[in-house]
């Protein structure tokens, strides 16, 4: 039997490795690596490292051309003993712009669990939400999809000889704009991966960069529409409490936000501002963000979900504007990042001077215009949710999304489900190599008051499915670090390094995710048990109730 990943019992409920591969290292030099890279492949280093685990960790860049040259740099880790015959490409958010070591969504380095790590910057260096190289078109296509298919290419041949093996399993996994790179990765290079962990992939366009917008136009629209930490924080506490039992369990999390119909109007500030109230122009704000934009044509993208609300702050800033389109790390923390966001893609669309606080979501030119200019770049046109190749490939994958995401929406992942079973001939073929998973509680990535190991244990999932043929059905998650499953957490420290997202807040608890059109059912008769709802022997998945 091949490799599979376990739980065991445990504090931390951490993941063991079983059955070891017995295929024994190579040379760590750089010119043995060389030897046994593709010809467009230039090696600068291979270095034998110590941390986190005995390996080799090799440096280089794949040359691409037509259009090029460009350098498409990237790093191979490859674990001196106690290799499990796996591969694992890292998904890179935002822009990327730099090469990674550690794993971003699940955190941690797969070094730790035998796994082979490759990843790459994707063709350019730069701050991590800055889209300005997508103006040299080079970088851009590599970027959109060529830099990481050329550096997948290159380190799987070097691990292949590099062991001496024939074949192993190749996994890649990423959120937001790492989902975004798995997202191409199936539809484009469907040969590349045998399982892919597929998150938040950006939403279904660059429609997310035009919510952006039309958010921070809103922030900015008069004096007093900008929208406080504080004030989000007090909107999630009053949604959440109106709209917590619709699902039928009391347990702080709103399920599915599409069937929670808040009216705002009910927290208008009636005499003055105040804490616990809204003003007109913030009111005015909250209305036309979970309304998203709209174009003379119609909608141009479904609105901000109204679960878990706090998170909105971290695209709606700290700090009211004005505000800095900088794409630094400094700026981050007193500007928008929503706005810096929609900034930066819109400046390469339509020219350096072009300000987006200006942008007439009234005028259908200035709209269609947008979109003939992500056509033609493509990047950000709607994903095709053609998986055909990617079925007759042989490979798996795991969909997820976070319910309470403001970016990427929940909603937009399912269609896209469900728009792939059309390429596929149906839900019944889809679901034999497809499955997609809502996240209730979590924001982008993470964050939010849902599980904190999510992805760890349907990356867990996806590789028993992968090598075993096992097909995933409920899945548990967890929340609080007593009963987290982290996949790639140091067994030393059971800390995880390359932390992007926020962990999630609230007591321990667990969670039963489903499959989808599968839904969570709390066990009503334990419903006068202390914390029985935090308890996922108390739920089930069940088919959702027809409406």
């Amino acid at each position: 039997m091949k490799s599979r990943l376990l739980a065991c019992s445990g504090a931390v409920g951490a993941l063991a490795l079983f059955y070891g591969s017995s295929a024994s290292a190579g040379t760590c030099e750089t010119a043995a690596i060389q030897a046994s890279a593709p010809a467009d492949t230039t090696i600068t280093s291979a270095t034998p490292t110590a941390a986190p685990v005995p390996h080799c960790r090799i440096e280089g860049y794949v040359t691409t051309t037509n259009p090029g040259p460009n350098k498409v740099n990237f790093r191979l880790q490859l674990p001196d003993t106690g290799w499990q015959n796996r591969y694992y490409f890292i998904g890179m958010g935002g822009a990327a712009g730099y090469v990674p070591s550690d794993s971003q969504i699940p955190a941690g380095n797969p070094l730790v669990q035998g796994f082979a790590v490759a990843g790459t910057d994707t063709g350019h260096t730069g701050h991590i939400l800055d889209w300005s190289f997508l103006a040299d078109p080079a970088q851009a296509r590599d970027h959109i999809d060529r830099g990481a298919h050329v550096t997948a290419v290159a380190t799987q041949q070097i691990t292949r000889l590099y062991y001496g093996v024939q074949s192993f399993y190749r996994y890649t996994s990423g959120c937001s704009g790492g989902g975004r790179m798995t997202t191409e990765a199936i539809e484009r290079h469907p040969e590349d991966y045998d399982g892919v962990l597929l998150g938040a992939p950006g939403g279904r366009s660059s429609a997310t960069m035009l919510a952006f917008i039309n958010a921070a136009q809103q922030m900015a629209r008069e004096p007093g529409s900008w929208v406080s930490p504080a004030k989000f924080a007090m909107l999630d506490a009053k949604v959440t409490a109106a709209c917590d039992e619709i699902d039928g369990a009391r347990d702080d999390i709103i399920q599915d936000h599409t069937k929670c119909l808040f009216d705002f109007d009910t927290v208008a500030c009636l005499d003055g501002d105040k804490p616990d109230c809204l003003t007109q122009p913030e009111l005015k704000s909250i209305k036309a963000i979970v309304a998203g934009p709209r174009s003379p044509a119609g909608q141009i993208k479904v609105g901000f979900p109204i679960s878990n609300m706090t998170v909105w702050a971290g695209f709606m800033g700290q700090v009211p504007p004005p505000w800095s389109d900088a794409p630094t790390v400094e700026n981050m923390a007193r500007s928008s990042p929503g706005y810096v966001i929609g900034s930066s893609l819109a400046k390469v669309l339509f020219g350096p001077d072009f300000d987006v606080m200006t942008m007439d979501f009234n005028d259908q030119a200035t709209v269609d215009r947008w979109w003939e200019a992500t056509k033609k770049l493509d990047f950000g046109w709607p994903y095709s949710a053609d998986l055909a190749p990617y079925r007759a490939a042989g490979g798996k994958v795991l969909m997820w999304n976070g319910v309470s995401d403001p970016c990427c929406i929940d909603t937009e992942m399912e269609q896209y489900y469900v728009d792939a079973a059309t390429s596929v001939d149906g839900m019944d073929n889809l679901r034999q190599f497809a499955s997609f998973y809502r996240i209730p509680g979590m924001g982008h990535c993470g964050s939010g008051t849902g599980p904190g190991d999510a992805p760890d244990v349907l990356m867990t999932e996806l590789i028993n499915w992968v090598e075993n043929g096992e097909a995933p059905g409920a899945v548990v998650a967890h929340r609080g670090i007593d009963r987290q499953q982290l996949l790639f957490a140091d067994p030393a420290t059971r800390m995880v390094s390359g932390v992007l997202v926020p962990p999630p807040t609230g007591t321990s608890r667990d969670f039963m995710l489903c499959p989808y059109p599968e839904v969570a059912v709390f066990d009503r008769t334990k419903a006068g048990i202390p914390d029985a709802v935090y308890d996922a022997a108390n739920w089930t998945c069940q088919a959702p109730p027809r409406t």
